[in-house]
């Protein structure tokens, strides 16, 4: 009965416009909160249109296989191009390397050790903390003084606590609000090159409702115009809570010409139905010769980090 009913012209028109109009929604999401959200199961609806595409092979409808096959490969390449689209870390060859980290603690399950074990573990020489309440601050002030001697932390209750610690001091070191969210902003000076490396560490609020998505939005564009206002080699890194092919992470990384360290649109097969929100992205002044998901003892994901190289041609640099 399945069958005769698929073989009508009718359902298999309707059927096809159904599949077309959810990849097309997510690839043209239109810019209102609800369409966002629904946006979010890009990868899940990437995913469905596949076993679709076997199913209706199964079912011997021709049509409708192509048709979900197709707008599974486009939402593919959707997703890839959303991310950054080379395939592959560029080979390291030069000897100013930074290493940076970014965790959000609050993953940690209250794993106070295991998660101050795997954040020394990553040897970064700059690392941003997010939702610093006040007992992690005292936690770890403590465990990274000896390593990272240099540090700026605004301590909340709220899930909104910020910190930057860094194994080289401090350039310049700065606090800019966007309604009261902190964010900081600074530099340092990469070895004996004079060359100073700055950074802004951001955690925007979840676009949970439609005016906290408003909030999101506004936090991106404000972050974008900091980054777009130093020509100076750059990174930005946080909790941006926007997968990575939503236009606002787009416009961020197009105002500030910034690169996303991330090479897949996704944290993996092994939480392959969680968004990616965290990110490191960088200037043209770097290359990224290395970027690693990070996994706590208690939580599949708990922050991640990145290798980077001065790029070694000046000519590519705007």
């Amino acid at each position: 009965m399945v069958s005769r009913i698929l073989n009508y012209k009718f359902t298999q028109l309707a059927l096809s416009t159904l599949i077309i109009m959810g990849a097309l929604f997510c690839i043209f999401t239109p810019n209102y909160f609800l369409f966002k959200m629904g946006a979010k199961f890009a990868g899940i609806i990437m995913l469905g249109y596949l076993g679709l595409g076997f199913v209706f092979l199964i079912a011997n409808q021709t049509k409708l296989m192509f048709t979900s096959l197709i707008c599974c490969a486009g939402l593919c390449i959707f997703l890839k191009n959303s991310s950054n689209s080379a395939f592959h870390h560029p080979i390291q060859t030069s000897e100013a390397i930074i290493k940076v980290a970014h965790f959000n603690i609050s993953a940690s399950d209250e794993d106070y050790d295991g998660t101050i074990d795997v954040i020394l573990n990553t040897e970064a020489d700059l690392i941003s903390i997010q939702e610093v309440t006040p007992d992690w601050h005292y936690l770890l002030e403590e465990k990274l003084k000896e390593k990272y001697p240099y540090s700026n932390t605004v301590v909340r209750f709220d899930p909104f606590g910020i910190a930057v610690y860094s194994k080289l001091p401090f350039s310049s070191i700065d606090t800019f609000y966007h309604e009261e969210i902190p964010n900081l902003m600074g530099s340092i000076q990469i070895g004996e090159s004079n060359q100073d490396f700055h950074f802004i560490s951001s955690h925007t609020m979840p676009p949970l409702y439609s005016s906290a998505y408003d909030n999101m939005k506004n936090h991106i564009l404000k972050i974008a115009e900091k980054a777009q206002s130093v020509s100076a080699p750059i990174m930005t890194f946080g909790e941006l809570n926007a997968p990575p092919w939503w236009q606002e992470i787009k416009d961020l990384r197009e105002k500030a010409g910034l690169h996303d360290s991330r090479r897949s649109a996704s944290y993996g097969f092994s939480e392959i139905f969680q968004n990616p929100v965290d990110y490191i992205f960088y200037s043209n002044h770097f290359e990224c010769v290395g970027f690693e998901n990070i996994n706590g003892n208690s939580s599949s994901h708990l922050g991640i980090s990145g290798t980077y190289q001065f790029n070694a041609l000046p000519s590519d640099v705007e």
